[in-house]
């Protein structure tokens, strides 16, 4: 897994310190009111354009609110129109009042058959 704030992501996938994404589970939050909708759209469309969105597994959206009420999620899936990965959507991370710690590096998959939720496959803490 890897990922974080949109934003920052985004501007993190090309270049000399470009993070790996190959294979991996993506997931992505950001601040409404920092990011209104048409910049979270672009920061999607420059992903899109280099290639990010061909190399996931995944992608697990985290807390987006905005006063539009347009969701992250809406978002996301006008950008991408038809993915080949599996997508979920949880509040339980990003600069909300829930906080999960995602171990970035571990591997893990995205089960969307009973529940939608991420498993972590390998262990992460000794």
């Amino acid at each position: 897994m890897c990922g974080g704030n949109l934003c920052l992501i985004s501007n993190l996938i090309t270049g000399k310190y470009s993070i790996d994404v190959e294979g991996k589970i993506l997931f992505i939050e950001d601040l409404g009111f920092e990011s209104p909708p048409g910049m979270i759209s672009n920061y999607l469309y420059k992903m899109k354009q280099n290639g990010v969105f061909e190399k996931i597994s995944g992608l697990w959206i985290g807390n987006y609110e905005h006063e539009s009420g347009i969701a992250l999620e809406k978002i996301v899936m006008d950008v991408l129109e038809n993915p080949k990965f599996p997508i979920i959507k949880s509040n339980n991370f990003g600069h909300g009042l829930f906080k999960t710690v995602i171990p970035i590096g571990t591997k893990a998959r995205i089960d969307t058959n009973a529940k939608e939720k991420i498993e972590l496959i390998e262990n992460c803490v000794k």
